[in-house]
């Protein structure tokens, strides 16, 4: 266990900045939804939003996570510290060239890009147009995220987790100020669109200190020969490739849910935001943590200790995103209300939110669990296989898409990626338990019914507290407070439950806290 306190440690500091940035996110998405509603402008917000986030996913995350940071770590871990700063140095040169070739593009064919998004908001007059010029305002946001998660890569390597987790706080906030500016940039959409590029650049430069202090000398350096960055190009092809799958995935549902009633992408979108909430709580923060980790320990071929960490995260992101499922699930409803339904979104946007969200809320634990299987065959430099599964579960994802999106309506999108997800955890899971060996499955269902039948107690508690006869009535302040103690007797009972069930995740959680703080930031 000891060995495993900084982990725990630093993913609960990523935790709380990543909580506090969900809170300031749930206000930016609040504000939108008050100034736009769920209807034709919130649409095209939305989307012109989602497709620099998407290419973002693709080339930061595809980039950085996957292949930057074992490749960089491997230098640290072999006592190459200069040569690791040397890599760092041609690897930002080569990737600001390619990002800016690819920021200039996007803007060109923005379009383009809109009517492969949702071709179906072709159907409404004008609204192809207004996210085509949305999208073009936020497209440079890209550069500014991808250099962004470049800092993010390098200060993660070193443990140095604060200054990465804050920088979303800083986005978000910067987004909240730009929704109360109103049309200052011509109108409000224009507005928030222009706010998404001024907070990518704060994300940025927050970031920079830290990263000067680290000992990195910035030098721009060209040399596309570099072993380290051959390694990089061979890991970043079936990783591009397979972040691509994954985001085919979200431009399948938007296609879908754009042939829907009006306000469905908003709806979707919001609901898979809240779930998120929960997903990037703990398990991106466990994940974030895990790579470097993981990729130290393959790096000296310490596969035993490889095994425990990763079975160690797989029983911490059980044991938060089960109860959590439940948790919305029961509560779908009562939190859409009370987060969002105010000012252009109304009760019939909370209906059609609260229908969609506990299909994603079931595909919680999946979610999460792809993201600390993944980082395990990062770090092993075995990119291929989770492509190989991601293309599977892609097209499983669009033919689900067809079974469920006339009886579920906007629902049928989220089952469809909830389910998908399951196949694509379960199956990464068996394939590395084959090739590497067992790493305490076993022990993880074990874990697994015991949080189930605490996850029990919680759903019991929270349903019985939420529906107590005039408990969850008057105005939206009496009801966020009956809202808010639902959710802690839900949390009390789980964690009562978990104790008197001898858990040994609450007992670890508790020895953390216990624990003297380290050098985090």
């Amino acid at each position: 266990m000891s060995e495993h306190r900084p982990l725990l440690k630093s993913a609960s500091l990523i935790s709380a900045f990543t909580i506090l940035s969900r809170i300031l996110g749930y206000i930016r998405d609040s504000r939108v939804a008050f100034l736009l509603g769920a209807g034709t402008a919130a649409d095209a917000y939305t989307t012109a939003y989602r497709i620099p986030n998407l290419i973002r996913r693709l080339v930061a995350e595809g980039a950085v996570s996957a292949a930057f940071i074992p490749v960089f770590t491997r230098y640290l871990a072999e006592k190459k510290e200069k040569d690791a700063w040397e890599f760092a140095n041609t690897m930002l040169t080569v990737i600001t060239m390619f990002l800016t070739a690819l920021t200039v593009m996007g803007i060109v064919f923005s379009p383009l890009l809109v009517r492969l998004f949702a071709s179906g908001f072709g159907d409404t007059p004008g609204k192809l147009e207004l996210t085509a010029g949305l999208n073009r305002i936020m497209f440079p946001y890209i550069f500014l995220i991808s250099i962004s998660a470049f800092a993010m890569g390098v200060l993660n390597s070193f443990h140095r987790f604060g200054a990465p987790a804050f920088s979303p706080v800083v986005l978000n906030l910067t987004m909240i100020t730009f929704s109360f500016l109103g049309g200052l940039f011509g109108d409000v959409t224009r507005t928030l669109a222009v706010g998404v590029v001024v907070g990518g650049l704060m994300q940025l430069a927050i970031q920079l200190p830290p990263l000067l202090n680290s000992g990195w000398k910035l030098q721009l350096k060209l040399d596309f020969s570099h072993p380290g960055v051959r390694t990089v190009a061979k890991l970043m092809v079936p990783v591009i490739f397979g972040v691509g799958i994954v985001q085919i995935n979200v431009l399948v549902d938007t296609q879908f849910a754009s042939y829907l009633e009006e306000g469905s992408v908003t709806a979707i979108y919001i609901a898979d935001r809240v779930m998120e909430l929960v997903l990037g709580g703990y398990a991106v923060a466990v994940s974030t943590v895990i790579l470097p980790l993981l990729s130290r320990q393959a790096a000296l071929r310490q596969m035993g200790e490889l095994k425990t960490t990763l079975n160690f995260a797989a029983r911490i992101i059980l044991f938060i995103t089960l109860p959590a499922t439940v948790g919305l699930v029961i509560l779908r409803q009562e939190i859409i209300e009370v987060l969002f339904q105010h000012g252009d979104f109304d009760a019939a946007s909370t209906a059609l939110t609260a229908w969609a969200l506990p299909f994603f809320a079931i595909g919680l634990s999946a979610f999460s669990m792809v993201k600390i299987i993944v980082p395990a065959f990062y770090a092993l430099e075995d990119t291929r296989t989770p492509v190989k599964i991601a293309f599977v579960a892609m097209f499983l994802n669009i033919g689900l898409n067809f079974l469920f999106i006339r009886p579920l309506r906007n629902g049928g999108p989220a089952l469809a990626t909830s389910v998908s997800a399951f196949f694509n955890s379960f199956a990464l899971l068996t394939i590395f338990h084959r090739r590497y060996g067992s790493f305490g499955v076993g022990e993880i269902v074990q874990s697994i019914v015991k949080f189930a039948i605490a996850s029990v107690a919680l759903g019991a508690v929270a349903y019985t507290v939420i529906h107590w006869p005039g408990f969850y009535t008057g105005g939206m302040a009496q009801r966020a407070v009956a809202l808010a103690v639902s959710i802690a007797a839900g949390t009390a009972s789980y964690f009562s439950a978990s104790s008197l069930l001898s858990t040994r995740e609450l007992a670890e959680l508790r020895a953390v806290r216990r624990a003297r703080p380290g050098a985090l930031l």
